[in-house]
């Protein structure tokens, strides 16, 4: 979802300059609370130290993206996990 919201603030950026502006002002954290980041990445978004809105852009999508990745790792269960083998049961346990 984070990506999703990253995505669609660049996608702004490229039609609405005052995005830039905002950026160049030192509101970046105004502009971002409009979109759909948790409050963590919001703030991590905010803290990043660049100099220009370019740069912004491009630490942002790396770091939405690593954290993304992450927690698609997290989800997704390791190829050993079903080479485990089973545990034993009776006849009488299993299912018919």
């Amino acid at each position: 979802m984070s990506m999703k919201a990253l995505n669609q603030l660049l996608g702004r950026s490229a039609i609405d300059p005052g995005v830039a502006q905002a950026f160049e002002a030192g509101r970046i954290g105004e502009l971002l609370a409009e979109y759909d980041f948790s409050p963590s990445l919001l703030e991590a978004l905010t803290a990043l130290a660049v100099d220009t809105f370019e740069e912004f852009a491009m630490r942002a999508y790396q770091l939405v993206d690593g954290i993304e990745e992450a927690t698609l790792r997290s989800q997704v269960p390791s190829p050993a996990e079903g080479l485990q083998s089973a545990p034993f049961c009776r006849r009488e346990e299993r299912a018919a």
